[in-house]
């Protein structure tokens, strides 16, 4: 079976080719915003080339193609998405407004000292845009006010009369019974035909009327962006030659059936950067790291993860950019420190600074030569030597790297070129270092236990500097480090996930209750996956269950999700539940903070069918001693010094490289910095133990 994975970020797009014979090719391309379709397609052609292949003949061979994208996350970012309209229940049109009183995420200790920053979540719908209609269902799902079927028309007329093209649809209690949002669905369909229809009880049936409502906003102000580029993406891939199955990176983990995925689109808004944890949950659990701290330094992003004991780490309160959402997400953070990060000089501190300001593809960095006039991350490597080239894919401009450094950074501070450039890949990677303790320290967790997997186009070349004190026992560079989103698409799971919340009240012991929704909520995970095509058979089997039941304190507001075996819930698994229950709760929160009389309630299923995708494995290196090709000198320390260069496809399994040194590819540059000693393994992953 040949597989394709595609990453496109907001510099590069990368491309993954696992042929059935067992080989891996790469593809890189500059991204295209606007047309993103283009450089996915210009990526394939990269990777085809290097195969003896067009891109049609390549995808001609292919059956599946997993598709990691940022296009809903960017749109999101850059306050870009559609005009959207919101139907609620009528009395809670200020819900999103109101944000549940939260005026302080993300403020500083400082700024919590300072009422003038208090402020709210940005509004995607401005309150012009929100209609209240009369309906009441109460929390029993017992219809208390009927639907006012003429009322309803009127506002989506109003709504159609603004000009809105995407309708979000979150009623009170349409957790409990949908009735009243489904017969808006069939208006809004008649009144509103061209627009994204985003409907709460059908996205995102979960009890929290703020989450619920938010998370619907946000899958309708990212959906018609997102819904284009998926059906303008498989147009251009079947026009090629591609006949095989085009699956999306979901958020949550897991790839979706790129029908699916234009459906709900608010799960693609982290995809590129989930795959990357999704691979280093692969490598690592063929390395043996049961505990891995994943880094990924691409064009215009750092971004981090934790794999512990073998398993993603989930967010425990899903936010992006502010906005709350009441769906699984793999927890990754994120700070605006990337190569093309801009480097600037704050006057009013009179301190050097990186970020979060990108050059992104276009114009680029300025050693990109495509008119960049700003000095940034990656211009600052090149200058120190640390980078050399991007293959096919780029040629770089050493001359206008460093005018712009001269000019923007070096020549204000009275500094030579080097030095400033020093700088500049100084603060990034001390802002890189920062984000890591704080995922790993401020939350409990010890860096020591952990090795830390470096990716993404630049992560080699700085992560030996932004390990630096932390403590992890190895530093790892994968050997598709340059794509590594692209291998995790192609490395996860097909994942088809439908939950729901149970309605308060309901008593731990109501045994039929909880089965007969995990029996609906399993059929309802099939139904999604037939009307998908024939996902199942192109993947050789029905995949397994994977069953949930959140459960916690009485009227607490968090809960636990625990996993339930295959087969119907019997009286005597209710108390392995709760014994579960209590262990996972003292462990987050401390010993002995359960208390044994307080009643325990299970208020929430969930079933996820997984599909699974057949490995790509890498290609076993043998073992050897590859000399280097030529030197080239880098600035280490305030010094230029000379550096062997090694080619990465050279370089034989068990060859031991001592810094500094340069291990390049035509994608990304390994940069050995002084005191460190790599390790070439049978995989080719680059090895440094305690960086």
């Amino acid at each position: 079976m040949q597989l394709i994975g595609v990453d496109a970020g907001g510099t590069f797009t990368d491309t993954v080719v696992a042929t059935s014979d067992g080989r891996l090719a790469v593809g890189k391309a500059l991204s295209t915003p606007g047309h993103l379709e283009d450089g996915v397609i210009a990526s394939l052609e990269d990777a085809g080339a290097r195969l003896g292949m067009s891109a049609g003949e390549v995808l001609a061979h292919t059956d599946i193609l997993a598709h990691g994208t940022t296009a809903g996350l960017n749109a999101l970012l850059t306050r870009t998405g559609a005009t959207v309209g919101l139907i609620t229940t009528a009395g809670f049109e200020s819900t999103l407004a109101i944000a549940k009183a939260n005026k302080v995420h993300g403020l500083t200790d400082d700024e919590l000292q300072q009422p003038t920053s208090w402020i709210k979540p940005p509004l995607l719908v401005p309150r012009r845009l929100t209609r209240g209609i009369d309906e009441r269902v109460d929390a029993t799902g017992e219809v208390v006010v009927a639907m006012d079927g003429d009322d309803a028309r009127a506002r989506l007329e109003e709504l159609a009369a603004e000009g809105v093209d995407s309708l979000a649809i979150a009623l009170l209690w349409s957790v409990a019974n949908p009735v009243h949002e489904d017969a808006l669905v069939a208006l809004a369909e008649e009144i509103l035909p061209d627009a994204h229809l985003s409907v709460s009880s059908r996205l995102v049936p979960r009890i929290g009327e703020y989450e619920r409502t938010s998370t619907v906003v946000v899958d309708a102000y990212v959906g018609p962006l997102v819904s284009s580029y998926l059906a303008r993406l498989e147009d251009r891939l079947r026009a090629t030659g591609f006949g095989g199955l085009f699956v999306v990176m979901r958020m949550g983990g897991g790839v979706l059936p790129a029908a699916m995925a234009r459906s709900m689109p608010v799960q693609t808004l982290h995809s590129g950067p989930v795959g990357g944890v999704a691979a280093s949950a692969t490598i690592g659990a063929q390395l043996g790291h049961t505990h891995v701290i994943t880094t990924d330094v691409g064009g215009t992003s750092f971004d981090v993860g934790l794999v512990i004991e073998g398993e993603v780490m989930f967010s425990p309160k899903p936010m992006i950019e502010r906005q709350a959402l009441a769906i699984p997400v793999v927890d990754v953070s994120s700070i605006g420190t990337g190569g093309g990060s801009i480097a600037w000089l704050d006057d009013a501190l009179g301190v050097l600074r990186v970020g979060p300001k990108s050059a992104g593809a276009m114009p680029g960095p300025a050693c990109y030569g495509r008119g960049g006039t700003q000095p940034t991350v990656t211009d600052a490597a090149v200058v120190l030597g640390l980078v050399d080239g991007l293959g096919g894919a780029l040629e770089l401009d050493v001359r206008s790297a460093r005018t712009v450094i001269q000019e923007c950074i070096a020549g204000p501070l009275g500094m030579t070129v080097e030095s400033a450039a020093d700088g500049i890949v100084n603060v990034a990677c001390e802002e890189m270092h920062d984000l890591i303790r704080r995922i790993t320290v401020q939350r409990g967790h010890d860096p020591t236990d952990f090795s830390l997997y470096a990716f993404g186009g630049a992560g080699p070349q700085y992560a030996g500097r932004y390990t630096s004190g932390l403590g992890v026992h190895e530093l790892v560079i994968p050997a598709l480090a340059a794509e590594f989103s692209a291998y995790g698409a192609i490395a996860s799971e097909v994942k088809v996930m439908v939950e729901r919340d149970l309605l308060p009240g309901d008593p731990l012991a109501s045994l039929d209750r909880i089965n007969r929704a995990l029996g609906e909520l399993e059929g309802e995970a099939r139904r999604q996956l037939t009307v998908t095509g024939d996902v199942v058979e192109k993947l050789g089997g029905g995949g397994h269950v994977i069953r949930t039941v959140g459960l916690r304190f009485y009227r607490q507001i968090h809960r636990i999700d625990l996993s339930v075996g295959p087969d119907a819930l019997a009286s005597a698994d209710i108390d392995q539940l709760v014994a579960s229950f209590v262990k996972r709760y003292e462990r987050m929160v401390g010993t002995g903070s359960a208390r044994g009389d307080a009643p325990i309630e299970v208020v929430s299923v969930s079933v996820q069918l997984v599909i699974p995708v057949p490995n790509a494995p890498f290609p076993l290196r043998p073992r050897g001693t590859a000399d280097a090709h030529h030197q080239r000198v880098g600035w280490f320390d305030g010094s230029p010094v000379p550096c062997p260069v090694y080619h990465w496809s050279e370089v034989g399994a068990g060859q031991s490289i001592v810094g500094p040194a340069f291990v390049e590819s035509e994608q990304s540059t390994v940069v050995v910095y002084p005191g460190h000693t790599a390790l070439i393994d049978q995989f080719a992953n680059i090895r440094i133990e305690n960086p």
